[in-house]
């Protein structure tokens, strides 16, 4: 009996290290994000969104909407500072494209999973995605580039 009160104690402390450490890597990254530029603040935008973006699920899934949406804001500021990037830098154009379809469905998929009054928003901010995608299209290959069809 002991021994399953030391493992479960054990096993307690574990996630709240690995959530100390997610925590403290988020902001780090952030940081790092916000003080690069060109191909890397790419690459490090488009990780952090979508580091938020796994967030904003675990938030939901905890009952706490307000903060998880909030997240969901933060995706989107992030992928847009992301394609920015890609487009006046003309680094990493293709991988960024590429980043935040996976984004969209992911939060589509995130959304679809949501209670009914939680949903808007989530959809929202995957048609705020799916533009700033399709814009990043357009710079890249010209208007006949716009992506066709919806999720």
């Amino acid at each position: 009996m002991r021994t399953h009160a030391y493992c479960a104690a054990l096993l307690v402390m574990m996630a709240f290290v690995t959530f100390a450490h997610a925590t403290e890597n988020a902001a780090e990254l952030k940081a790092k994000a916000d003080a690069a530029h060109g191909g890397e603040q790419v690459k490090l935008c488009l990780e952090y969104a979508r580091l938020q973006l796994e967030n904003s699920n675990q938030l939901f899934t905890d009952g706490d909407p307000d903060k998880g949406q909030a997240e969901i804001r933060e995706v989107v500021e992030y992928a847009r500072k992301a394609a920015d990037a890609a487009a006046s830098s003309g680094k990493h154009l293709k991988d960024a494209e590429i980043k935040l379809r996976k984004l969209a469905d992911r939060m589509h998929d995130i959304g679809e999973t949501l209670a009914f009054e939680d949903r808007q928003p989530v959809r929202q901010a995957v048609e705020q995605l799916q533009q700033i995608r399709s814009d990043l299209m357009v710079k890249m290959w010209g208007p006949q580039a716009e992506p066709k069809g919806a999720l």
